[in-house]
């Protein structure tokens, strides 16, 4: 943390990235970051190749978020939530490559398999890269905002499920305490995270719960979002959020997928898991990553293929014979 505290001090243009495809722990931490730093008087750009998603809409600061790749040099590079800069998008990747940042710093809390950045702040044991970012943000008294806490709140809310997921310790419930002390509004983010879908969600959600497969004795249950249901319910892919944890939730199930058609005719998958697997070995064998119990990755196949490939993977976790 010393060593990202003396790069934001000591440079005057930042650029702060995080994976595409974003949830509320990338969104919430990059611009808890970039408010920061312009309350330092540094340049801070909040790239991210995708649409922020709809339920995001209501983040403090949300329309500093870019979805252009900005053009010209940075002193630093930040990425929050990721460490493969792949995963931001080409064009940052191919900026990495070229060297156009004086430095880069990876911020995040998933473990790393190989150095990234010329600086790492890395915590496994935070609920989310927000937690990180606060813990920096304290210590360089830069956390005294409502706008801030409600930020960092989100990020927390969204990976820990609402404070039900196993990451939910003692710590986390204290330093939701302390975010509300600095003017975070559980209300407000749970509203407009939860309690704010528009009615074609629903449409796809019913389209999409028809294609309930279970397998594995039981073990495994999986549901698809196809291009056909996303036109016929009019929705946009991202209404289709979390959609994996409702296989999760049937009683014996210990792993969930949900396979989504991409535009592109790639599979998106987001695995589930509820103890013992760890879904983010199997999503790194097909290029993805995330934690034990929430992971996800893209195949570049058609569906069949995608979900024989995915299953088969996690049919050798589940039994170890096959």
């Amino acid at each position: 943390m010393q060593k990202v505290i003396k790069a934001i001090k000591s440079n005057k243009s930042f650029l702060i990235v995080s994976h595409y495809h974003p949830d509320g722990d990338a969104i919430g931490s990059a611009l808890a970051l970039g408010v920061s730093l312009k309350k330092l008087k540094k340049k801070a750009v909040v790239y991210n190749r995708d649409a922020v998603p709809f339920n995001l809409h209501f983040l403090p600061a949300v329309k500093q978020v870019t979805g252009a790749f900005p053009e010209g040099r940075f002193d630093c590079a930040i990425m929050v939530d990721c460490a493969q800069p792949k995963r931001i998008s080409k064009e940052f990747a191919d900026a990495v490559e070229a060297k156009k940042f004086k430095t880069l710093i990876c911020i995040d809390h998933h473990l790393l398999d190989a150095k990234v950045g010329d600086i790492d702040c890395i915590d496994p044991k935070a609920a989310s890269t927000g937690c990180v970012i606060w813990s920096i943000l304290k210590k360089m008294r830069l956390h005294k905002s409502a706008d801030i806490a409600n930020l960092i709140y989100c990020t927390m809310v969204v990976d820990t499920g609402s404070f039900r997921y196993s990451n939910t310790t003692e710590k986390v419930f204290q330093l939701a305490a302390e975010l509300l002390r600095e003017g975070a509004k559980p209300w407000f983010v749970a509203q407009n995270l939860e309690e704010n879908n528009p009615f074609n969600r629903y449409h796809l959600l019913g389209l999409s719960l028809k294609s309930l497969h279970i397998g594995f004795d039981g073990q495994f249950a999986s549901m698809d979002v196809t291009r056909e249901m996303l036109k016929e319910a009019q929705a946009h892919e991202d209404l289709s959020d979390e959609f994996a944890n409702y296989p999760r939730s049937i009683a014996g199930v210990e792993v969930s997928a949900l396979y989504r058609e991409m535009e592109d005719g790639r599979i998106k998958i987001s695995m589930r898991s509820k103890n013992k697997i760890d879904v983010s070995k199997v999503a790194k064998q097909f290029g993805g990553g995330g934690h034990k119990h929430a992971a996800g990755c893209v195949i570049n196949a058609d569906l069949p293929t995608a979900k024989m490939q995915i299953e088969e993977a996690i049919g050798k976790n589940l039994n170890p014979k096959l």
